[in-house]
């Protein structure tokens, strides 16, 4: 036998994706190129192997089902293996079901408040899209309702200045476009961003730009309200690395 999908689902989500012993979360993020990486280990109570830890005492069939299981980091998972005189069977099926109250008490504590998750109807971005133009660009700020930037340290002090003000002029877009209804009035925000692009490009920087899209939650709102959030990042060219859709970066890329 082996544990089940469901079976596995049923504990991670319980587990609210954190170890019962340490309470830390059993994934860390990803990178621009690389996958989130899982530590989390589905730990048996009563071991499934006759010589292993806690062993005896249950039947075959339950060994492998949701009661005898309990999420663990790897390092706690060795920890209750190697000490079993210590990590008995009822002192694990307390430590689960303590854990997992805990667990219920954060998501009943958090369901008033406001918060922001990503829109599972929409992948999430892995890389920034090079913009060149300033309409790719201003179409993103027309759909976004907040801002985020990124810049690099220790630049110039002319080299900064013109990356802030662009930063500052990308945010003050954001904040009127929705009353620019013109074709006039938005080819010429348009023409103002290629601007900043070119000038910035002059001086050794690449602008890159990706929407999250995100929903707000909480609150007195029954229903999530979309919150795609606009993230603009100025990076210098000798130092970007030009990477797929996915955040894979090309073969004379990678770095």
């Amino acid at each position: 036998m082996s544990i089940s999908d469901k079976t596995r689902k049923i504990l991670w989500i319980r587990s609210g994706g954190w170890c019962a012993i340490c309470k830390e979360q059993v994934i860390t993020p990803g990178t621009a190129s690389d996958d989130p990486s899982v530590f989390g280990e589905e730990a048996h109570i009563v071991a499934r192997s006759k010589g292993g830890p806690r062993a005896g005492g249950l039947a075959e069939e339950l060994i492998d089902g949701y009661a005898n299981l309990i999420l663990l980091c790897s390092k706690d998972h060795k920890r209750v293996d190697d000490q079993p005189e210590y990590f008995t069977v009822e002192r694990l099926r307390q430590i689960k079901a303590d854990h997992e109250t805990w667990v219920r008490s954060l998501a009943d504590a958090d369901s008033g408040r406001m918060r922001l998750v990503p829109d599972p109807g929409f992948p999430q971005p892995r890389a920034l899209k090079l913009i060149t133009r300033g309409n790719p660009l201003w179409n993103m700020i027309k759909e976004s309702v907040t801002f985020e930037f990124a810049m690099p340290d220790n630049l110039h002090d002319d080299d900064e200045d013109l990356i802030i003000e662009f930063m500052d002029l990308l945010r003050d877009f954001l904040d009127i476009a929705p009353e620019l209804v013109s074709v006039r009035e938005n080819r010429d925000a348009e023409k103002t961003i290629q601007q900043y692009i070119s000038r910035l490009a002059e001086r050794g920087f690449l602008v890159g730009a990706y929407v999250r899209h995100m929903l707000l939650k909480g609150g007195s709102a029954q229903d999530a309200t979309p919150w795609p959030m606009l993230r603009v990042e100025a990076q210098l060219s000798i130092e970007a690395v030009v990477a797929t859709e996915d955040g894979t970066p090309y073969p004379n890329q990678a770095r």
